[in-house]
């Protein structure tokens, strides 16, 4: 197996994998990004193409190919084994029952019923039907290939009985998603029966679920779908993202579309940055999978009644995520399929034109409310006050608060005190039964960065006690260190400055040894000494400022955070007491310190 995954890693890039799915930029010696694994605004996450590793100093993730692809596709060993093996060509030796997982059963399961569905609607006499409505629908030939497109005959059992002579059990049938118990007696049928089918791909291009569409008139359900099963999560998947990926990120742009037959028309005409949602609503999981590859988002639901309200849920939930959403307006058609039939051109235009989500929503609040009446003004008000509390960015709060007080003619402090009045600001954080902030095992990571580079460069060892970041250091769980360094660099300072013979490590741990320090901190040190020697010492002075920078705006952004979120609380505690002056007073230095976190 060793020799397998060795292999692999020879013929793999890590950077370029990672790149499918998060934005590197250059970093000195190596490339940055926002972390995938959790939420943050400042990259703390590092890629070394030359060792083929990355880490996170944020959340202290870490690893090679495998664990990247494990832990972000939530695979096992045996699954992303698979995958990576067949993205580099490397042939793997018959694993035993033991070591092939039940998803990859499954998703070899899946694949085969794409496979069989896709060659039916080729091949069989049967598919006519369905054959005839795609062309009609003008689906050619290459977008049947390029998704995948197939067809489920009319029939009870056809699919089990197929996949039963590849040796699948109907119980693996129906963990699948594709069959179904019987009501009465034992056994199982086919879930999906005359229906065109639509695979639904994982990033890997590999089927885990499927859509189906009827032919028949009198059939009530039009569209069916696989069921949650363990390789699809209809919440965290789209419909054609694997093929529209490249086009997201070339275009740093994801259109969203409400359904399958939107999709395919317009990756026709060109235009293949087109997804769908699998359900009603864009979920928090898709919008975090969409802002690894594009930072805008346009939408184009269908704007009946039920369109409208999953829209307006999908905008907030982006908003919120701080993505730059847009909404797009039809010229023809009830759907982006139907305008695309009519003319490809006002589709492409339809994009182009797409207006930035609160336009929408001020637009939406003035036809609907009639603000220049006092009723009207107040619904208006209450309506878009709850959208801009949503809107993940201050400055763009601040920006709409404005907007609107101009739009109705009312004073800013007037909104503002409404935002506070009513609780409809952003969601304040969650109160801990201890009012303190928790500091986590990723503030030592972070420190252990801050000392290492230090250490191969003593040069900045005086700027560690300056700025936001020295208070977050000072006041954190890992203090007592920090002010031992500070007091070190107080007292020895001008021995060391400029002198390549002096040893700041070996100075370091005899003076640790002198004021008796915690095993904490003598681990610590020891750690950042080996990262110092493995990381730092080859780094050109100009990358080694662009590391420190980076570690000195991460301090002091969890600074302004722990502030923040402690004045949020502050808040809270004054509204509820009814303390006008308290109220005014905390909220005017919540405003500055998200300010100055702002400009960091």
């Amino acid at each position: 197996m060793s020799q397998e995954t060795d292999e692999i890693k020879s013929k793999l890039d890590l950077v370029d994998f990672i790149s499918e799915y998060v934005k590197l930029i250059p970093a000195g010696a190596n490339l940055k990004a926002r972390c995938p694994f959790h939420n943050e605004k400042t990259p703390s996450f590092m890629v070394n193409r030359q060792k083929q590793i990355w880490r996170c100093f944020g959340c202290s993730e870490g690893g090679d190919i495998f664990t990247f692809l494990m832990k972000i596709e939530n695979l096992e060993f045996p699954e992303a084994l698979k995958i990576l093996a067949q993205r580099a060509g490397v042939v793997l030796r018959r694993q035993s029952p033991i070591e092939e997982s039940n998803k990859n059963r499954l998703i070899d399961l899946c694949e085969l019923a794409a496979k069989y569905w896709h060659k039916v609607l080729l091949e069989s006499p049967l598919a006519g039907e369905a054959r005839e409505y795609l062309k009609q629908r003008g689906i050619s030939d290459e977008t049947i290939s390029d998704y995948r497109l197939g067809y489920a005959v009319e029939s009870w059992d056809d699919l089990i009985k197929f996949l039963a002579k590849k040796g699948f059990s109907e119980r693996e049938i129906s963990e699948a998603g594709l069959a179904v118990p019987k009501n009465q007696g034992a056994g199982f049928y086919d879930r999906f029966r005359a229906r065109i089918m639509f695979p639904i791909l994982n990033l890997h291009g590999q089927a885990v679920g499927f859509g189906g569409r009827t032919l028949k008139s009198d059939e009530p359900a039009k569209y069916i779908n696989t069921s949650q099963t363990a390789v699809y999560n209809k919440s965290a998947i789209l419909y054609g993202f694997y093929q529209a990926k490249e086009a997201v990120k070339q275009n740093d742009l994801c259109v969203l579309v409400e359904g399958y037959m939107d999709v395919l028309p317009s990756h026709q005409i060109g235009v293949k940055n087109v997804v769908s949602i699998s359900g009603t609503v864009l979920t928090i999981d898709q919008i975090r999978i969409l802002k690894r590859y594009a930072n805008n988002l346009a939408l184009a639901l269908d704007m009946d009644e039920a369109g409208l309200k999953a829209a307006e849920r999908s905008i907030d939930l982006a908003l919120e995520e701080e993505m730059d959403v847009k909404v797009i307006t039809l010229p023809f058609g009830k759907d982006p399929g139907e305008c695309v039939q009519n003319n490809p051109d006002d589709w492409r235009q339809a994009i182009l034109s797409a207006r930035p989500a609160m336009e929408y929503y001020f637009a939406f609040a003035w036809q609907n409310f009639n603000p220049a009446s006092p009723e009207g003004k107040k619904k208006a008000a209450k309506f878009l006050l709850q959208k801009i509390s949503g809107l993940g960015n201050p400055v763009e709060r601040d920006y709409w608060v404005r907007k609107l007080a101009q739009k109705l003619s009312v004073s800013e402090g007037i909104l503002r005190e409404l935002i506070l009045k009513n609780k409809i600001r952003r969601r304040a954080p969650k109160e801990s039964a201890k009012r303190s902030v928790i500091v986590s095992d990723a503030d030592a990571v972070l420190f252990k960065r801050t000392l290492a580079i230090i250490l191969a460069f003593p040069k900045f060892f005086g700027e560690l006690s300056e700025g936001p970041a020295a208070e977050f250091w000072q006041e954190s769980r890992l203090g007592n260190i920090y002010k031992d360094l500070v007091m070190f660099y107080t007292k020895n300072s001008g021995s060391f400055d400029d002198k390549e013979d002096f040893d700041l490590f070996d100075q370091l741990l005899h003076y640790f040894e002198e004021i008796n320090a915690s095993e904490e901190s003598n681990n610590l040190l020891n750690e950042s000494y080996l990262m110092a020697r493995d990381e730092f010492a080859v780094l050109e002075e100009n990358d080694a400022k662009a590391e420190w920078a980076m570690l000195v705006k991460i301090a002091a952004n969890n600074f302004f955070k722990k502030k923040i979120d402690q004045l949020q609380l502050d808040l809270e505690e004054a509204e509820r007491r009814g303390a006008r002056e308290a109220v005014d007073k905390v909220y005017a230095e919540l405003c500055e310190l998200i300010r100055q976190r702002s400009a960091l």
